[in-house]
């Protein structure tokens, strides 16, 4: 595995984490530098065998690969690559374009086929939308998974309030109201970070994009001094604490 060396470069919000797999070592250094310049994490693989093992060990934001190279002459990576990290993007590059090759990307869904050496300012074009919806299908999934977490739990706090009464019920409408609340906020740090992203990539002003997030939280956080009277709880309590710290680390406030 090599990584591109970014000891000299200035360091910057990264773009997207890249795997680039080329046999070719002076176009895998030569190009793996220049991502990393336009502000991408880049690793790079010699073989498609090696670009598989670092899909199965770390995450990445995109695949972008050489068409005609050792464990990749019949694009078995691109083939396989789903199975082992459905929905990454991948953009190809290859010195010698063909049809047949072409037409087999594009029965694999591939995001683009590019000849060498690629325009760098097309290649980033093509790496930011492919990033961007990489972030969006994750945010996504994520949120899938987390709504689905919450409806099993609020029907456990349900079943609890029907077997409880008194203290106990309100103890357990105190969970429901920490559960509900700590939902509500991983979904709007969601929400900021694909605002962020896509206004990264129209060019709209973060400010503005942050601005609505800000609000809610600052609305979440009052609420919470408005009833800290009625629901005297440590939780709640430590809760509010970490909101207005979110907020007191956050840019814009």
């Amino acid at each position: 595995m090599e990584k591109t060396d970014a000891a000299t470069l200035p360091t910057s919000p990264s773009r997207g984490k890249i795997l680039f797999a080329d046999d070719d070592e002076a176009i895998r250094v030569s190009l793996g530098k220049c991502l990393l310049r336009f502000g991408y994490e880049c690793d790079c693989a010699a073989t498609g065998d090696e670009a598989m093992e670092m899909l199965r060990t770390k995450t990445y934001d995109a695949l972008l690969s050489d068409v005609n190279m050792p464990g990749n002459c019949g694009l078995e990576l691109i083939e396989n690559t789903p199975a082992i990290n459905e929905g990454l993007p991948v953009i190809l590059l290859t010195g010698s374009p063909t049809v047949e090759t072409a037409m087999h990307s594009v029965r694999l869904r591939v995001q683009a086929y590019l000849a060498k050496p690629p325009d760098a300012k097309e290649l980033c074009r093509l790496l930011d939308s492919a990033v961007a919806g990489r972030r969006e299908l994750c945010v996504l999934k994520d949120t899938r998974h987390r709504l689905q977490n919450w409806d099993q739990e609020v029907e456990r706090i349900q079943r609890l309030l029907q077997q409880s009464a008194g203290a106990d019920q309100q103890a357990t409408m105190r969970s429901y109201v920490r559960l509900t609340l700590r939902n509500l906020v991983v979904g709007l740090i969601d929400l900021e970070n694909l605002l962020i992203d896509e206004g990264g990539r129209l060019g709209l002003q973060e400010a503005v994009e942050k601005q609505e997030w800000h609000q809610a939280v600052r609305k979440t956080v009052g609420v919470l001094h408005k009833t800290k009277d009625h629901f005297k709880s440590k939780d709640l309590g430590e809760l509010r604490k970490e909101l207005e710290t979110l907020l007191a680390g956050s840019k814009g406030v």
